[in-house]
């Protein structure tokens, strides 16, 4: 059976089949023993990490709030995945923020750094998982020893950086990313597990849309220029050998592509420095606090998912190495996340997902008995305040009861990018500003989710950054004509709306979900060379995709559903283009939705852009595990058109809260949920579409 889903503009998805695999259901008997140890904590491997966090340059005018931020939520995330304290140790200013028991060994110079790598090799073993983490600036400079065939260089900026030096030919005191091979490649001899995550960028590209005020996101990078570097270099001299790849088990995680820049943002008032955390960071840590049996291929996925979620994203983080499909330091069995509760506060490391109004249960053990309700009054990056009219103990545990009402999105600009005549699009949205409109937005002269950029004659929308077109030229969304802004406006608030509400229910802090606890899903893709109307052509290998797919015209991409558990799940396939229209992919018309035990279902897209157009795209599989007598619950209505306010009744209470929080006006409600908290599973896929 074959239906045709289409899409806004130049993606039209359809899909090529939906077809549920029955297989003979097995009863399977499951001793309490086994039980037990499936829900038991995880065996804890000796971790050891060497964490950077570069604010305070000495010699350069380039300072960043973050990084003294990012090493203490790294910290933690390792300490909740069964690091010690006393295994950790930081570079960073004297000021940042650890857990008990991290110490901070002084300034992140160039010696410091190179002699701490030099210490988590000789303290490592076959049974250490070695961490190295980076946060601070980046930058690149032409390669000197021809080892990049006429490339560049990464380098890396410690707190001791200083400008060009003729003398040395190089940045004084920069690291250079060859240097760093070695001193990894030491790491893995001694048969260490390593993993390094980099939250720098090397690359300037993209057009800000913001200006540059004091709330306004920060880029992790310096321009060459700034750095006095001569605009004609010396040719490589050759000299010096090729870097030899590593080898050992090790994987490495990126905070952007390499034309990509990576930001940090403020978590709540700008002039705060505590406020300040790189995206990447941010996001990292909150998938490791998850308490989910995760892979490293996994933590990309999420994080790439989580920061497409505030806002249309221009920063991709990308990974690689021999260990992307093992075990995030040796966790093979997810174990449920915890909210503590410490005078009168939540505290986590990363409190994404956590909103205003959102009611806690409160117990004196995990797990154990009520003692008070909650609510939310206030939220920051690590902790929350609490309201109680019956008090709260100084120490405890909290779950979620009832989530808090979402943010409005928030529209910025427009901002004018050249001197084309805009007077109608001007004057259309200064109407829709007057009129408040489209519903569910708020217009803002601050930090927005979205900025509206006039740029080669149309309408384009920039993300938190300020980029636009970051997924490559016309990659972002544009609307030319002022009759359209309204509608194309309401469905970008829509969509961030649906992926705002996703994050927070998969996000680990809400008691939704035990991400990877459950049914297994794959996405392959299939590159094909077709022609004009894909009709006919040649098909590659088949591919699994571990990370952000690039995908071209007439590609395939085949995602596959596999429930191993004894538990029903009622699954929702969605589409997400470039030009932020919602398809349903599955289920089709007329098919249920309900995958059974040992049961699979496989769904087919296929790529439409004869236009040959750039832009960023995501499946979302939406999973809620079924219920005995209950009927299906099938989220289709998130998809276009706009659902009606009526959500079906018998819907279990996380897919209800989803439907109400992506309508318009659900900032300002309160929204409700049937009965007892229930779980919804969420799986996400990013794709990037390129010009053949």
């Amino acid at each position: 059976m074959t239906n045709v889903f289409s899409g806004a503009g130049m993606l039209e998805a359809k899909a090529l089949s939906g077809k549920i695999d029955a297989m003979t259901k097995r009863l399977t008997h499951i001793s309490c023993l086994a039980l037990a140890c499936a829900l038991g904590a995880p065996a804890r491997a000796e971790i050891r990490a060497l964490l950077v966090g570069v604010s305070d340059y000495h010699y350069l005018d380039a300072d960043l709030r973050g990084p003294a931020n990012d090493v203490g939520l790294m910290a933690r995330a390792l300490i909740a995945r069964g690091a010690k304290a006393a295994d950790i140790v930081v570079l960073a200013a004297p000021d940042a923020p650890l857990p008990e028991g991290v110490a901070n060994a002084g300034a992140p110079t160039r010696a410091a750094i190179m002699a701490g790598l030099d210490a988590l090799a000789a303290t490592s073993s076959a049974e250490t998982h070695a961490v190295f983490y980076f946060s601070g600036h980046g930058t690149q400079m032409p390669d000197m020893n021809g080892d990049e065939q006429g490339g560049f260089d990464e380098i890396f900026l410690p707190a001791d950086a200083r400008g060009w030096s003729g003398a040395a030919g190089t940045v004084e005191n920069a690291i250079i990313d060859d240097e760093m091979t070695p001193k990894m490649q030491a790491i893995l001899d001694t048969g260490a597990q390593l993993v390094a995550m980099l939250d720098a960028c090397h690359s300037e590209t993209g057009f800000r849309a913001l200006p540059n005020d004091p709330a306004a996101p920060v880029a992790r990078y310096i321009a060459p220029a700034l750095l006095a570097m001569p605009d004609e270099m010396p040719e490589a001299t050759g000299d010096a050998p090729p870097a030899q790849p590593l080898t050992g088990d090790f994987v490495f995680l990126y905070a952007a592509q390499q034309n990509q820049r990576a930001f940090e943002y403020p978590m709540g008032d700008p002039s705060d420095d505590a406020n300040w955390y790189g995206d990447f960071t941010r996001t990292v840590t909150s998938a490791l606090e998850s308490g989910a049996a995760l892979t490293w291929a996994d933590v990309l996925q999420k994080t790439m998912a989580e920061m497409n979620a505030n806002s249309p994203a221009t920063q991709t983080p990308d990974a690689e190495g021999t260990l992307l499909e093992a075990s995030v330091l040796g966790q093979s069995e997810p174990t449920p996340p915890v909210l503590r509760l410490e005078g009168g506060k939540l505290q986590s490391g990363s409190l994404q997902g956590v909103q205003i109004g959102a009611v806690y249960e409160i117990s004196a053990s995990a797990g154990g008995e009520v003692i008070a309700e909650a609510t939310v009054s206030a939220v920051k990056p690590t902790s929350a305040s609490l309201q109680s009219d019956t008090g709260l103990p100084g120490k405890g545990f909290a779950r979620l009861k009832t989530p808090g009402r979402p943010a409005p999105v928030r529209l910025a600009g427009p901002v004018l990018a050249d001197d084309a005549d805009y007077g109608a699009l001007v004057a259309e949205i200064d109407r829709l500003k007057q009129a408040a409109a489209p519903d569910g937005v708020e217009w803002t002269d601050g930090p927005a989710d979205v900025t509206l950029v006039l740029t080669g004659g149309a309408l384009a929308l920039a993300g938190r950054d300020g980029v636009i077109d970051g997924a490559g030229p016309g990659s972002a969304p544009r609307v030319a004509a002022a009759e359209d802004v309204l509608a194309f406006l309401d469905r970008a608030a829509r969509t961030l709306r649906l992926r705002q509400a996703v994050s927070q229910v998969s996000s680990g802090k809400t008691g939704f979900a035990l991400p990877g606890f459950g049914p297994k899903y794959e996405l392959s893709h299939v590159p094909v060379r077709g022609d004009a109307t894909c009709a006919e052509g040649a098909a590659g290998a088949q591919q699994t995709v571990t990370k952000t797919v690039t995908v071209t015209h007439c590609d395939q991409l085949w995602l596959s559903v596999h429930n191993a558990t004894r538990t029903p799940r009622d699954v929702t396939v969605l589409y997400i283009d470039a030009d932020n229209a919602i398809t349903a992919i599955w289920p089709e018309e007329g098919l249920s939705n309900r995958v059974g035990f040992d049961e699979r279902i496989e769904a087919g897209l296929l790529i439409q852009n004869p236009a040959q157009r750039n832009g960023l795209e995501e499946i979302l599989v939406l999973a809620v595990p079924a219920r005995d007598k209950a009927p299906r619950t099938v989220l289709t209505a998130l998809a276009d058109p706009v659902p009606t306010r009526d959500v079906p009744q018998g819907t279990p209470g996380a897919a209800s809260w989803l439907l109400q929080a992506t309508l318009p006006d659900a900032a300002t409600r309160n929204l409700s949920l049937p009965g007892a908290m229930s779980t919804l599973e969420v799986t996400r896929f990013s794709i990037k579409l390129e010009p053949d």
